[in-house]
């Protein structure tokens, strides 16, 4: 068990679904534990929303499992399917790539707004931002037959900079699933 307010949320929680947890944690408890890193002020790996409905009901622990993350882990990313593409407009022609926008058989990379740590985390942003409100489903493949965002991420060690004094990141870009079940097989 882990205080919920020392944990940190490397990405928001879409309030739907944080809504329906709210509804089934105050009947049920939290059942399955959230996944954190081993850093001195824990990272939210797995369980961003179980760990905010917990904080909402006024529960001031959450169970826990600790997952060690190397520094130059690669963090993948979901890929975002869609019927018709989103429009992403306004980031860079070059330098670090946060993505691939499939459309029509065509690969293209979207590039971040700069080089900066901020204008990499802001690029997440205005990529997430471009298609909000549309549905979109989240799959671990580029499909063949639907248009698809296939976000790209850095180093653990970058992404936990970013969220740790920038904020966090949009719900639904990282994939830390592969991690957790190599690191913590008892999982």
């Amino acid at each position: 068990m882990l205080p919920v307010d020392s944990l940190v949320w490397h990405e928001v929680c879409e309030s739907a679904r944080l809504q329906k947890l709210v509804a089934d944690i105050r009947v049920d408890r939290v059942r399955v534990p959230v996944h954190v890193t081993s850093d001195a002020c824990p990272v939210i790996l797995d369980g961003a929303h179980r760990s905010r409905a917990t904080d909402l009901l006024g529960e001031a622990l959450v169970p826990a499992h600790v997952v060690p993350v190397p520094c130059d882990f690669l963090v993948p990313g979901w890929v975002h399917a869609f019927e018709a593409p989103p429009l992403i407009a306004g980031l860079g022609s070059e330098g670090f790539v946060v993505g691939f926008l499939t459309s029509g058989g065509v690969r293209r990379p979207v590039y971040a707004l700069g080089t900066s740590l901020s204008a990499l985390f802001d690029s997440y942003w205005t990529v997430a931002n471009s298609y909000v409100g549309r549905p979109y489903t989240r799959l671990d493949f580029v499909p063949e037959d639907r248009a698809s965002f296939e976000w790209r991420l850095p180093s653990w060690r970058v992404v936990r900079e970013m969220t740790t004094t920038l904020g966090p990141l949009p719900a639904g870009v990282t994939r830390f699933g592969p991690l957790i079940a190599a690191q913590c097989p008892s999982c």
